[in-house]
């Protein structure tokens, strides 16, 4: 049997591929200049989550301008344009932020800064755990003095440097090792995307809900809802409720906000155990008209399961506090048992995809190895998949020149995969935009082997490399990736040449980023322009590096630490009893919820909620889907199917009004530090 390319697939335009590539060039340029230096005191972002405002508000807008294009009499946009544009700046929004590019300057250059600062890394000589070349040269005086001109910035007024100004010698070492590691596993994962999507769409059925949203906006369309009044009135409604808000942030003493922040936290006193259990959140939820948009559009099992997963998990943790258990709360991506949990769920959503689709990943690997199969794939599948295992096999090998061995090394690139496919399933079947769990393969494998097992050079260099590849999974390439894939897939657009387009597209804007990032940090200074997130990460590597050495020299056993290599690492481990269980509970759970949706439909417990879990965005996103699953709910059991066809139009319409009201701003901001050299006022729609 062939697998047969639809043949009704129209070509790529030059028109679209152009636009597609401008906007992904000033979204990979301009992002880290809009977050950090236009909204340097507001937590404003151009990419925010899996679904930007300013892509789907800037689609909608590029919609807009067609009738002007008819009455020009230039040819409108036809939805097969619109899925190419999209998709492109969508992968974009990849690179300027957690995705790639944010913390991965920072994370080369500001632990000199640290070490200047920090007695106990001063006597460890605790940079030397990493290799010479994994951070920026400033030994020599010039490197010093570009030190400090990249924490406190070199700009002086409101002048910028020159260009030439910027140290950029003592970047071209360390970049010319972490260029090919990053782009070998974007590349990678961008490869395997066009792999797992033919599975995910055509054989799975999964729903993609926000690319089945995105498709509704093209004018062509069968189902095109921007004629139909009840979209209309959604969009308008939403948009009002949020310009309202935003004209009262400039001017609070004449605009009365319309309050989407509810406050239930008299209620505590009755529900107690769920703030013991970290779930203060969940207390003062915010409505999100975009959650409640998405939940419409995909399962009610999976949006209810999503909902309520926060409020039981807070409840049974701060039961079991209360009754002297210790399950660790807050936020720390180390000695952390709520993140062997989710490693343990990510592992489990990942073996039950590969196992849902066995046959097909299995024939088309053997295809691809040019070993016998029998069944022939096309040949974009097949390429797709000699990509990947290409690039991730040199991905493997730059990790084992930075001197981890070859068995952490492979842990490592499992692990990163694992990631990537997760989140990127999150994606397809729920439409799970606001990611906010994380995974730390070093971290996992120190609660995992143990200190001795583990040393603290091989755990420093693995939380390095996790700081620029894994630090932000919500942002990652393979989970935009999928997106535009499945949008091209509906626009009637050639996967292949889509996946072509968008590895091409990500080398071009890392290209773009990459320099922007480090001069913007060099003319403004990393403490001033930057996030948090990028001074917090590049102390992690070393803070847990010393602790680990600390422990392994108190009871003499860092040099066995240090020497041991591969397999004779299993023979030393020593795992945490309480992490091992946590992880066992996340994979044991996730797989038996798995396998009874699998065996029984009416199972209505959905997997991926112990991918969320109890995060921060899952409280967040949990009443808005509560909203979600009882519209849909009420529709579906009052109304019928009929009536749910109609509802579409309605949903797609609030959730187009916020991605507008989000994009409005962003416009607005950008002309008025322009103009006037001030920042604007913080009108943030995150959540």
């Amino acid at each position: 049997m062939l697998w047969q390319a639809d043949e009704r697939a129209a070509p790529v335009t030059k028109r679209s591929v152009t636009i597609g590539l401008l906007c992904a060039l000033l979204i990979s340029g301009l992002g880290y200049f809009h977050d950090c230096v236009i909204n340097a005191d507001a937590y404003i972002m151009l990419v925010p989550h899996l679904m930007p405002h300013a892509v789907y508000g800037g689609l909608l807008l590029l919609v807009g301008l067609n009738p002007l294009l008819r009455r020009l009499r230039w040819q409108p946009l036809a939805g097969r344009e619109l899925a190419v544009i999209t998709g492109l700046s969508l992968l974009a929004c990849s690179v300027p932020f957690y995705g790639l590019v944010h913390c991965w300057p920072s994370a080369l250059m500001f632990p000199h800064h640290s070490y200047r600062l920090s007695p106990g890394w001063q006597r460890e000589q605790i940079l030397d755990l990493v290799p010479a070349f994994m951070l920026a040269d400033v030994n020599s005086e010039r490197g010093t003095d570009a030190l400090t001109g990249y924490v406190a910035g070199m700009s002086r007024g409101q002048g910028h440097i020159a260009w030439r100004e910027v140290p950029w010698d003592i970047w071209i070492k360390p970049l010319a090792f972490w260029v090919p590691l990053v782009l070998s596993i974007s590349v990678a994962t961008l490869a395997l995307a066009v792999v797992v999507n033919r599975q995910w769409s055509r054989h799975e059925q999964l729903p993609y809900p926000i690319a089945k949203f995105t498709a509704l906006l093209f004018p062509d369309h069968p189902e095109c809802v921007l004629r139909k009044r009840s979209f209309r009135v959604g969009l308008g409604l939403v948009l009002g409720i949020h310009m309202v808000n935003y004209f009262q942030a400039w001017w609070p003493d004449i605009l009365v906000p319309v309050r989407l922040a509810l406050d239930f936290r008299a209620l505590v006193p009755l529900f107690e155990p769920v703030t013991y259990g970290d779930g203060w959140a969940l207390f003062t939820p915010r409505v999100m008209f975009t959650v409640i948009g998405i939940a419409y559009f995909f399962a009610s099992d999976v949006s209810l399961s999503l909902a309520i997963t926060p409020y039981v998990v807070c409840y049974v943790v701060g039961v079991l506090s209360s009754y002297g258990f210790q399950v660790t709360r807050g936020f720390s991506m180390f000695n952390n048992a709520t993140v062997f949990v989710y490693a343990g769920a990510y592992l489990g959503i990942v073996l039950m995809v590969l196992y849902t689709g066995r046959y097909f990943y299995g024939n088309l690997l053997r295809q691809g190895l040019a070993l016998p199969c029998q069944e022939r794939a096309e040949p974009h599948l097949v390429w797709s998949m000699r990509a990947f295992l290409l690039f991730t096999a040199f991905f493997y090998i730059l990790l084992c020149y930075t001197g981890v061995d070859w068995l952490l090394s492979l842990y490592y690139t499992l692990m990163a995969l694992v990631v990537f496919i997760a989140v990127s399933r999150a994606v397809a079947e729920a439409g799970g935009f606001y990611i906010g769990t994380w995974i730390m393969p070093g971290a996992v494998a120190w609660g995992l082997l143990g200190s001795q097992a583990l040393g603290p050079t091989a755990l420093a260099t693995m939380v390095m490399v996790s700081i620029i590849v894994l630090v932000g999974p919500g942002w990652a390439p393979m989970a935009f990736g999928v997106q535009a894939l499945k949008l091209a897939e509906l626009g009637n657009v050639r996967p292949g040449r889509m996946g072509a387009l968008c590895i091409g597209v990500l080398v071009l804007c890392v290209a773009v980023a990459l320099p922007a990032t480090i001069y913007w940090q060099h003319d403004q200074g990393l403490v001033q322009a930057s996030s948090g997130w990028a001074r917090y990460t590049p102390r992690l590597p070393f803070d847990q590096g010393l602790i680990m050495k600390e422990q392994l020299t108190s009871v003499g056993v860092l040099d066995q630490a240090e020497a041991v290599r591969g397999l004779g690492r299993l023979a030393l481990a020593k795992p945490s009893g309480a992490f091992v269980t946590a992880f066992a509970i996340g994979l044991g759970l996730t797989l038996l919820t798995a396998s009874l949706r699998l065996r029984f439909p009416w199972w209505p417990l959905h997997p991926l909620a112990f991918f969320f879990l109890n995060s921060h965005q899952g409280q967040r996103v949990a009443f808005s889907l509560l909203i979600g699953w009882a519209i849909k709910t009420a529709i579906c059991r009052y109304g019928g199917e009929m009536l749910y066809q109609k509802g579409k139009p309605l949903m797609a319409g609030v959730i187009a009004g916020e991605m507008l009201a989000g994009t409005l701003p962003i416009l607005v901001g950008a002309v008025y530090y322009v103009t006037t050299g001030e920042r604007p006022v913080n009108s943030s729609l995150v959540y």
